[in-house]
């Protein structure tokens, strides 16, 4: 027995559409999304990406906060050469991202290497 399969348009059409809607919050706010992913990362390696420390390899985190730094190294003590952290954002005492006086604009921790 031989299939063929026929293709309409307005089936075509439906079928891509129903690949365009966004069925999570990951299609909205891809910054969230990625710092999500992060911090699992951080917290939860699964094990290809704990494989993948043990070879060698340092993964690098971009915009955590220091509270999430602080934690990661506390709780993964023995993993910290495979880590390192850039554009920490300080928080204030209420967790809550400390922002300049512009809004928006979130304070970063310093490197040494641009102020």
């Amino acid at each position: 027995m031989k299939l063929t399969f026929i293709f309409t348009l307005p089936t075509m059409a439906l079928s891509l559409l129903s690949f365009a809607t966004p069925s999570s919050g990951i299609a909205l706010d891809p910054d969230k999304a990625l710092h999500d992913w992060q911090v699992r990362r951080l917290m939860e390696p699964s094990p290809s990406e704990l494989e993948t420390e043990r070879k060698g390899n340092v993964y690098i985190y971009d915009g955590l906060t220091d509270r999430e730094v602080e934690t990661a190294l506390n709780a993964h003590f023995g993993r910290i050469q495979n880590m390192m952290f850039v554009g920490t954002v300080k928080t204030a005492k209420g967790a809550e991202p400390s922002q300049h006086d512009e809004p928006g604009q979130l304070i970063q921790e310093s490197g040494g290497c641009n102020d």
